[in-house]
Parts: C-alpha cells; sequence; structure tokens
C-alpha cells in the first residue's frame, strides 16, 4: 500500500522507502488533482501535530477523509485529542488496562512519562496498554503521562509532532514507522519488499478450531509459495492490523466476539478479509439465512420461526421427532431433538432463555451431510460429514466429556453429484463472495440446505480431512484468492 507521509516541513529527516513519498502540509494541501486514482485508496501518516481545529494539521486529516484516502488519525480523533473532554469516556477502559499490566511500585516517583510510536514503546511493561491507547486513539506519536495515586492512571495523553523528538526519540519512531508501513520487511540487500504480508487469526487454545496447528502451517507455506508472507496472530494484535495487507480469520467467528472487530476493522481500513463482516453477519444467524434461502427458492427442511408464545401453539401440531436451534450457533452446539410436545416444551424454554426467537426444523435422518467449501462463487473442495456414532447428528455435544464426533471422506469435485454443487453455490452466492461451507442433505426428495457457515474446517492430517484430495493447491487456492484482492484494492 503507498503511504503518504505529511510533514510540518522537508527538513526532517524519516527513513527512505519506495512504498513512502513524504510531502510537506502546504504541497498536500495544494494539491488539486488529489483525487485521481493514483491518490485514492492510499494511506496518509498525518504528522502534522498539533490537530487543533482549523489548524493545518486538522486540514491534512480532513481533506485527506474528503479525498478517500484512510488517514491518521483521522479528522475525529485529532479533535478529541484536544478536547479532553471528548476522550475523557475512554479513560476507565485503558486505566483498567494500565492496573493489569503496569505492576512497577511507585518507589521513588509518582508520576512517568512514556511515547507510543503507533502502538510501540521502549518501555516493555507497558507495551500492553500502549498497543491499546494507541488503537483507541490511531495517532502516529502520543506522549502519555501517569500518576500513582493508590493505584497508577492516566493523566493526560497528548499528540507529539515528529520535529519535537530528539535523536534517540526519532530512531524508536523510524523504526516502528518501518514496522507500520511494511517497510521493515524489506531485503536490505536487494531492497524489494515480500510483495504482501498475510495476517492469520488464530486462537492457538480454541478447542474446535476452523484449522489445527498442521494446516495453520500449510497456510503460511501456500503463502510463501506464492510469493509473500504469512504470520499467525492472536486477539492481542488488533493494533497491529493495519500492519498486514490481508487478514485470514481462523478462529470460529460470533458477532459478539473478537472476530467481528477484527473483520470491521479490516474492512474499515481497505485490508481484504475472509471472512468479512457481512458473511460472519449473515451466517452466524439462521433466521437470517432461512429467510434468504426461502425468499431465492433454496430448498430447506421445512423451517418456523418461533417465539415463546407461539411455541406453545406449534408443540400441539407439528410432527415428531422436530429439530430446536438457537439462530446463532456452531458445532452442533444449541440444537437438540425433541420427540414429543413435552419435550419439545422443555427444550424450547431451554433456548428461549437464551434467545427470544428459536427456530423449529424438519428433521431429516441421514447417514452424512454433504460439505461443499466455496471461495468467491466457486467450489474448492467437497466433503461427506458422517454422523456421530449412535447419534443423529455429526458431533455429540451430549456425550460426557470430549465432543464425539462423526468420520469423514473427501470427495472430487467432479465425482460429486451435479444437483448437490448446483445448490451449494446458489446458496453460498447469496452469501456474499467470501469463504463457506456449505451443509446439505439429499434424499429421494432432492437437495436441502441445512446451513452456510462461513469460517469452514480447513484441515489436515486425519482422513477425510478437507486437504486429502487437493493437498497443498487447496491451501494455494485460498491465499491467491486474498492476494488477488490486495492487487484489487490497489487498483480500485
Amino acid at each position: 500500500m503507498k503511504h503518504y507521509i505529511i510533514l510540518d516541513n522537508d527538513k526532517i529527516q524519516l527513513n527512505p522507502s519506495p512504498d513512502r513519498e513524504l510531502l510537506t502540509s502546504t504541497e498536500f494541501i495544494s494539491r488539486a488533482n488529489s483525487t485521481e486514482k493514483r491518490m485514492r485508496h492510499t494511506r496518509v501518516i498525518n504528522l502534522c501535530a498539533p490537530y487543533e481545529y482549523l489548524a493545518k494539521g486538522y486540514y491534512v486529516s480532513l481533506m485527506a477523509e474528503a479525498r478517500g484516502q484512510r488517514c491518521i488519525p483521522t479528522a475525529e480523533i485529532a479533535l478529541e485529542l484536544n478536547w479532553k473532554r471528548l476522550y475523557q469516556t475512554n479513560m476507565a477502559d485503558l486505566n483498567e488496562r494500565l492496573e493489569k499490566s503496569f505492576k512497577e511500585p511507585a518507589g521513588g516517583f509518582s508520576s512517568h512519562t512514556f511515547h507510543i510510536y503507533f502502538g510501540r514503546t521502549e518501555v516493555a511493561a507497558l507495551e500492553d496498554v500502549s498497543k491499546r491507547i494507541f488503537d483507541t486513539f490511531r495517532c502516529p506519536i502520543l506522549e502519555v503521562e501517569i500518576k500513582y495515586k493508590n493505584k497508577w492512571e492516566i493523566i493526560s495523553v497528548e499528540p507529539l509532532t515528529v520535529g519535537s523528538l530528539n535523536t534517540e526519540q526519532l530512531t524508536a519512531f523510524n523504526a516502528a514507522l518501518d514496522v507500520f508501513t511494511g517497510s521493515a520487511w524489506v531485503d536490505k540487500k536487494s531492497k524489494k519488499r515480500a510483495p504482501k504480508w498475510i495476517a492469520i487469526l488464530h486462537d492457538p487454545h480454541e478447542k474446535m478450531s476452523p484449522s489445527n496447528p498442521a494446516a495453520l502451517k500449510k497456510f503460511v507455506q501456500a503463502a510463501n509459495q506464492l510469493g509473500a508472507e504469512a504470520e499467525l496472530i492472536t486477539r492481542a494484535d488488533l493494533p497491529r492490523l493495519m500492519e498486514y495487507d490481508a487478514l485470514f480469520i481462523r478462529e470460529n467467528t460470533a458477532i459478539a466476539h473478537h472476530t467481528y472487530r477484527f473483520a470491521k476493522k479490516a474492512e474499515g481500513e481497505g485490508i481484504p478479509v475472509i471472512d468479512d463482516p457481512a458473511s460472519i453477519m449473515r451466517c452466524c444467524n439462521k433466521v437470517y439465512m432461512f429467510e434468504l434461502l426461502n425468499a431465492h427458492k433454496v430448498a430447506t427442511p421445512k423451517t418456523t420461526v418461533l417465539d415463546r408464545k407461539g411455541c406453545k401453539v406449534f408443540a400441539e401440531k407439528t410432527d415428531y421427532p422436530v429439530v430446536l436451534k438457537l439462530p446463532e450457533g456452531s458445532f452442533s452446539r444449541g440444537v437438540f431433538k425433541a420427540t414429543d410436545p413435552a419435550d419439545f416444551m422443555t427444550k424450547a424454554n431451554k433456548l428461549l432463555a437464551e434467545s427470544d426467537i428459536i427456530l423449529a426444523q424438519e428433521f431429516m435422518p441421514s447417514d452424512y451431510d454433504w460439505r461443499v467449501g466455496v471461495l468467491n462463487g466457486k467450489v474448492i473442495f467437497v466433503c461427506q460429514y458422517f454422523m456421530a456414532k449412535g447419534h443423529w447428528q455429526i458431533v455429540n455435544n451430549e456425550k460426557k466429556g470430549k465432543a464425539a464426533e462423526g468420520d469423514a471422506r473427501a470427495v472430487r469435485i467432479e465425482d460429486t453429484p451435479k444437483d448437490v454443487l448446483e445448490t451449494a453455490l446458489k446458496a453460498a452466492n447469496l452469501i456474499g463472495n467470501g469463504l463457506y461451507g456449505v451443509d446439505l442433505k439429499q434424499n429421494d426428495r432432492g437437495v436441502f440446505v441445512i446451513e452456510i457457515n462461513d469460517n469452514p474446517n480447513v484441515d489436515t492430517g486425519y482422513k477425510g480431512a478437507e486437504d486429502e484430495i487437493y493437498g497443498l493447491d487447496l491451501y494455494k487456492t485460498i491465499m491467491a484468492e486474498l492476494l488477488r484482492r490486495t492487487e484489487l484494492e490497489l487498483k480500485s
């Protein structure tokens, strides 16, 4: 990504880099042709502090946003930093973070001042809170004062000019700038930067991750073979997200969850992301999904949306068994089979304690479900997921201890029934152009979509794994799509 770095004057010395252009504030403001393509979809780093209202630094951010450029800081943040009453609302969370991470005793001093450069600080004990402060205020250089009053508290957060830094501080700033813009990844001998960096968000402690550790390594390997770099990140790396060219989420997603916040932030910064926020929202809620599928005449098991009042009437007239589902859930969690009206109401009440709306769905027994992996409107893998032994679902969460899973079988795309592929593609295309796992049942009545999953499993190392047939090519297909999107972002 191209970066325009805006300075107070042209005497300030910053590290040179092929993807950065240095401009004075006067040069930037006077560019009448700045809305042309070469200036749009770039990132502006505004170093013209102070950012007071109607000052030149404020206008740089304001004009960058008007020109369709992403700017740090935004005009809104610039105002917040100068009007303390606006940013005080953020102090409670930041002070809580400071209290947890900064355990240095007060000793002989009761106050401490430190600098933050793009979320980085040279005080190791303050790294965590520095990332959070930067993520809150998104300002290149911040000076933070903390004081000890029974506990450490943040007294002030002030933007600084790069010209106010001494030699040692400027060295630290340049190092942080290199990382933030990607220039730290330049090969110093060849002066060529790795074309793209992909962040892979994962949770090393997640029990039922969509990709196991061996599969994650294959994603990194695939990126390398495509001439890119990939790095595993965790939820703690949200403040560093702008350092990457693309984001690939390999955690189970949810709306009220950090995975959704990552996706939203990436989208807002113009960073291609799989899964995108819209896909997460649409796939996470089964009510939305079935309304969408039915509106477009995609076959599904007969499904009824119920509230507490509707459950009582429905329980007396429906055929049994019937499946009850929470609108949001995964890996067969929040899904029950009811066998009679009394059983229905017991299980419905349990679900209604978590959600005002639930779904009742026709029970379709089968030995296995089809799983069709779709990326950008194309099928990339097919599997059959078999029911857990002695159970009616793929995952048996009722078993004490570890959840029991059924077997799996990988199937070549060309060996998959045509109607299964066509139905899966039609369903996935209604959600978007991301990466989806479409679950379907097939019987003598036809093919039915059970659900569409964002963030589908892509695993390795066992019989029936998603990569069993296509191997590393499957991982390269996904990484190549992310890289293609980074190029489209640059050209748009």
